[in-house]
């Protein structure tokens, strides 16, 4: 059934992106609006995001190929633009994957700007967060963060690299030389074990005495890599550029507004921009040639993976610490008698996490989870616009009281932010996301009952339960947000158009 795509009224390019910590369910939402389009784009972050698609009754993950992929058939392009940093051996691998179930992707294409993540990105990743100390960041080890370092530090390869040997051979001998100075710095076993990964070749790129093997980098990089992309890789932007006005422009996010290097709560970060701003900049675009954002917002509560200030969590500290130390596994046998009305807000979480299935997709760590947090709605808001999208609403069907935090009191010393100063007891209704600051930040909560009714059948916005409503009208009036959408389930028709 050819779907209704009137609410997009006369935009030809629209983007979407997550207002919170990301896991959002993006992936679900670019996946129903690329009947629309005629590209999809992906302009930040790496394999460090996991999109999870439910198509034709079966589940995929796709970590690095936007959303879209599914729909090659139909002859929709599917773009990685220049700010994504780009792992050739995990595209291969979700390439293959799709081959084998018997999704060609065709229409795929590479920016050869993109910046490559290489093997000593990967290493020096998980050999940084081998750290014990409360302080660790918690990467997903993929080598993101390494790769846009080394951008920045003018010494970064790119896709386009991979075509040129020589060229190639002395950027990664001028990449290598500080990286191997500090590798050597570390345990022998330790750097050999890591190396032994079937990410970083299953030991090809080892070395017992530079720890890495320049040659057997060129070799499958400028070699079998090169190979099999070539025909996907190409330049983008002039792509963007091109078909800008002409085609219909899907944007997609990765990660979230409140994980932005820019935006977020530093250092407990990504390594990219993923507001809409990265968004548009790492496509080829600029800010102003986006018609219409979307920002997700899972209703009504939220999630974090990893450390950093979450003024909301259910558990407070206790839940921070629980979700380091133990495994979905683990969790799901120990707690498989919880519900999402436990009074102990511990526990509560954790039914809340089991329902929501919140557990990483690139990781399989467990998300933490608190209440929706408006304070930090509202900051997400002044970049990403007001144009939201409800996901997920379904996961609180029985619940029985909905909390939503929609201001903060301040409880720790003084903070100073140099002609002002924020005092303990202050209350406030819009907050910078520094970490430092909201660690003494105490949520204000409003409480709503709940609907207790199944959702994932409805279709329409006046269907859904009357308490449901209310909360959502509320959080408009309280934020200025306009909900444009409302997902009441991951296949894709269970999307209600408001």
């Amino acid at each position: 059934m050819k779907k209704d795509f009137s609410f997009l009224g006369n935009a030809k390019t629209v983007a979407v992106v997550c207002n919170q910590w990301g896991d959002t369910g993006k992936g679900k939402i670019i996946d129903f609006l690329t009947p629309w389009a005629d590209i999809v784009a992906r302009g930040t972050g790496g394999a460090n995001a996991g999109h999870t698609i439910c198509y034709q009754g079966r589940e995929f993950v796709t970590h690095l190929l936007p959303s879209s992929i599914f729909h090659d058939c139909d002859g929709k392009i599917s773009i990685i633009g220049s700010g994504v940093a780009f792992d050739p051996r995990q595209c291969l691998e979700e390439l293959g994957a799709l081959q084998e179930a018997g999704y060609p992707s065709r229409q795929l294409r590479i920016s050869r700007h993109s910046k490559l993540v290489l093997p000593q990105h990967i290493l020096l990743d998980q050999l940084s967060g081998i750290r014990k100390d409360s302080d660790a960041i918690g990467t997903t080890g993929r080598g993101i963060g390494p790769a846009y370092a080394d951008y920045y530090n003018r010494c970064s390869l790119f896709v386009g690299d991979l075509f040129h040997r020589d060229t190639f051979v002395k950027k990664l001998r001028l990449n290598l030389e500080e990286k191997i100075a500090r590798l050597r710095a570390y345990d022998h076993h330790l750097v050999e074990q890591i190396c032994r990964q079937q990410r970083l070749g299953n030991g090809a790129y080892f070395h017992p005495d530079s720890m890495l093997d320049p040659e057997a980098i060129v070799e499958d990089y400028t070699g079998f890599f090169a190979d099999q992309l070539r025909e996907y890789v190409t330049d983008t932007t002039e792509i963007m550029r091109a078909s800008l006005g002409k085609k219909r422009i899907l944007l997609e996010g990765a990660q979230g507004y409140l994980l932005s290097i820019e935006y977020g709560s530093y250092p407990y970060v990504t390594s990219s921009d993923c507001s809409i701003e990265g968004l548009a900049k790492g496509v080829g675009l600029n800010v102003g040639d986006v018609d219409l954002t979307f920002g997700a917002v899972k209703a009504f509560y939220m999630t974090r993976v990893g450390k950093g200030a979450f003024p909301t969590e259910c558990g407070g500290l206790v839940s921070d610490e629980h979700c380091g130390q133990i495994t979905r596994e683990q969790e799901k046998a120990e707690y498989s008698r919880v519900n999402v009305n436990d009074p102990d807000s511990l526990r509560q979480g954790i039914a809340i996490r089991m329902r929501g299935n919140e557990y990483g997709a690139t990781t399989g760590r467990p998300r933490r989870v608190g209440w929706l947090d408006l304070a930090l709605l509202r900051q997400a808001l002044r970049v990403n616009g007001n144009d939201i999208i409800l996901t997920k609403v379904d996961v609180l069907d029985e619940c029985e009281e909905i909390k939503l935090c929609t201001a903060y009191r301040y409880a720790g010393e003084q903070f100073f932010l140099g002609r002002d100063t924020i005092k303990h007891g202050e209350q406030f209704f819009t907050v910078f996301p520094d970490n430092a600051f909201l660690k003494s930040c105490e949520p204000v909560y409003q409480s709503f009952p709940g609907w207790l009714t199944s959702t994932s059948g409805l279709r329409s916005y006046a269907d859904l339960p009357k308490n449901m409503r209310a909360i959502i009208e509320y959080i408009e009036r309280e934020t200025g947000a306009v909900v444009r959408m409302v997902s009441v389930g991951p296949d894709r028709e269970q999307t209600i158009i408001r």
